[in-house]
């Protein structure tokens, strides 16, 4: 089986989300800065994006207003609560963009993880909440 890159703004630190994407099947990509994230997407093609906000100081909603500006159709995952409603709020108006609240890379299942960018493939998706 080929393995699909995914492009994940995270810690290198961060295994438990590199572990967990690929035993779905994909091969992560893990860059710690908006500026090397964005130019990776500028010249890599990637089956989606994952934003960890737990292991990232990014602000997530500019750093998919960035990634949109390169790639509509690309599916975004954001993992985990943000600290500003209206920002997250912001954020689930985004085309194939999705939120995984109450998640963060060390107890996000394999198989929440993978059912997100795969909804979020074909479809406007505005948030699914981790339970």
């Amino acid at each position: 089986m080929n393995s699909q890159a995914v492009l994940v703004l995270s810690n290198h630190t961060n295994r438990d989300l590199v572990q967990t994407l690929s035993r779905v099947g994909f091969a992560p990509q893990v860059w710690g800065s908006m500026k090397h994230s964005l130019d990776k997407l500028h010249h890599q093609k990637f089956a989606a994006v994952i934003v960890d906000r737990k292991f990232t100081h990014a602000d997530a909603l500019e750093f998919i207003l960035n990634v949109r500006d390169i790639n509509q159709q690309i599916p975004v995952v954001v993992i985990g609560s943000g600290k500003n409603e209206q920002m997250d709020k912001e954020i689930m108006r985004q085309n194939r963009t999705i939120i995984l609240n109450g998640a963060d890379g060390k107890n996000i299942s394999a198989e929440k993880l993978e059912r997100a960018i795969k909804m979020n493939e074909n479809e406007n998706v505005q948030q699914y909440s981790h339970k």
